[in-house]
């Protein structure tokens, strides 16, 4: 999934979205995926149906916020699924701020899941 955030993003309103328990997460996550002796990698394992998908929405949004201030103007979140299904539904929830979303063609799981 390519986004490009033409303007800046309210992360404010996104992780308002979110529950209490999702929001606190998604920030615990990106203050342990960016801190200067930060883990470059995140783990979110819980039961089905808590949100894993929302608290990677809000770790998304505030990610694409903190590149926005260091002044990139596109950020690419890369989305791996092994059920197409599944996926159609979480490329939803993973959208931020009205991004434009991309899918690459070729591969019947992309061109099934998302329009090119």
């Amino acid at each position: 999934m390519r986004e490009q955030l033409a303007e800046r993003l309210n992360v404010s309103a996104e992780l308002r979205t979110l529950k209490d328990f999702q929001r606190r997460t998604a920030r615990y996550a990106d203050r342990r995926l960016w801190a200067k002796r930060g883990t470059g990698r995140f783990l979110v394992a819980d039961e089905v149906g808590l949100g894993k998908t929302l608290i990677a929405r809000g770790a998304i949004a505030l990610a694409a916020a903190r590149l926005q201030r260091a002044g990139d103007r596109r950020i690419d979140v890369v989305y791996v699924s092994s059920n197409a299904a599944i996926a159609a539904q979480n490329v939803r929830k993973l959208t931020v701020g009205g991004a434009t979303v991309h899918t690459p063609t070729g591969s019947p799981p992309c061109r099934s899941i998302c329009p090119s």
